[in-house]
């Protein structure tokens, strides 16, 4: 009889190990995902709100295009560094082969083929991610 509760003792209490094991993966795997959907969520707040400065950085670079002031230069610039900073990258595009991922075609004139020649607007990656392509007339041929 002894034996038999001894058995029926250690049984539990492997039964309990192994309950708190599963219990202490499915806590740590818990914690993984809460990290990761901060991590998302993170990134998203600060895609949307990068997205809402281009805006602002577009709006500054046709006034500055009017007025050419040195002052609103330096500022624009100091903005364009704290972007820089956060993961903001330009999508180089002036001159370049017209790239389907990175920019969105407005126009096409006569011109070098597949060749951007000339940006509309500016194209941006924020960490690697294009959030705005670049909006360009691009060359074709004519025959």
């Amino acid at each position: 009889m002894l034996k038999k509760q001894k058995i029926s003792k250690d049984l539990s209490i492997d039964q309990l190990k192994e309950q708190l094991a599963r219990s202490r993966a499915d806590y740590q795997n818990l914690e993984k995902r809460i990290d990761q959907q901060r991590q998302l969520f993170i990134t998203l707040a600060t895609s949307t709100i990068i997205s809402k400065m281009i805006e602002i950085l577009d709006d500054l670079y046709l006034t500055q295009s009017h007025l050419k002031d040195q002052g609103l230069e330096i500022a624009i610039n100091k903005f364009i560094a704290v972007l820089k900073a956060e993961g903001l990258e330009e999508i180089p595009a002036d001159s370049q082969e017209f790239d389907p991922n990175l920019m969105e075609c407005l126009e096409v004139q006569k011109g070098n083929q597949n060749q951007v020649l000339e940006v509309k607007k500016k194209g941006y990656k924020l960490n690697g991610q294009v959030i705005r392509p670049a909006q360009v007339v691009v060359g074709k041929q004519s025959n």
